[in-house]
């Protein structure tokens, strides 16, 4: 008994026959029986992700072992060929410093402290193997959100110690520069003064402000 064509385990995992041998007398006679043929897997399947790109988020200043995302990856392979091991395969940026992954079950969890500021988003690249060698990829696009965790930086970028009390009205004080690396409604900011002063805040662009004369100075007066 030989192959007539190549057997696929993934399709069909066992043959049943039925071989029935005949002679030549008369009446002719004939006896059967059965043979069952398991066809044993090799390793001829790559496992396969469910996906080519992940997304996920995470706030920033997050605990270390925050779960991100999970990825899964198959393979139609039997026993220790079906077998999947997961690993972070990014070797020219910080991905091994802020995450790993479960080898086992494809989580992805923090392993170090992500800060918005200096990085809005990760690009984690993933590899599936199984233990014949054979890999799929995937790549899990990580976005950080905001938190309102900086406060607002003001620098003086020019001043006036003095001032005589003759000045007048809207007489510049100060110019100053006021920032706050946050972003969206963490990031705006709002400038403020006692209201006993005469003096006010005024803006003149973007994260540029002027302190100005707001009424008449008299120095025997203050």
């Amino acid at each position: 008994m030989i192959l007539q064509k190549p057997l696929d385990r993934e399709k069909e995992q066992a043959i049943s026959l039925v071989l029935t041998a005949f002679d030549g007398g008369d009446p002719q006679m004939s006896g059967t029986m059965r043979i069952l043929i398991t066809v044993l897997d090799s390793n001829d399947n790559a496992p396969v992700f469910t996906q080519s790109t992940y997304t996920a988020t995470v706030s920033e200043n997050s605990p270390k072992g925050t779960l991100v995302t999970k990825v899964t990856a198959s393979d139609a392979d039997d026993g220790t060929n079906g077998r999947i091991k997961y690993t972070i395969t990014n070797s020219l940026d910080e991905a091994h410093t802020f995450f790993l992954i479960n080898e086992d079950n494809g989580e992805i969890r923090l392993s170090g402290k992500i800060d918005y500021e200096t990085a809005r988003s990760y690009h984690v690249n993933i590899r599936a193997s199984d233990d014949g060698g054979l890999t799929d990829s995937c790549k899990v696009i990580v976005e950080v959100i905001d938190l309102n965790d900086n406060r607002p930086t003001i620098d003086i970028m020019s001043k006036s110690s003095i001032i005589p009390e003759h000045s007048k009205v809207n007489t510049v004080v100060a110019m100053m520069n006021v920032q706050d690396p946050d972003s969206n409604e963490n990031g705006k900011v709002k400038c403020a003064i006692s209201d006993e002063s005469p003096l006010r805040i005024t803006s003149t662009s973007n994260n540029f402000y002027t302190l100005v004369t707001d009424s008449e100075l008299d120095r025997e007066t203050a």
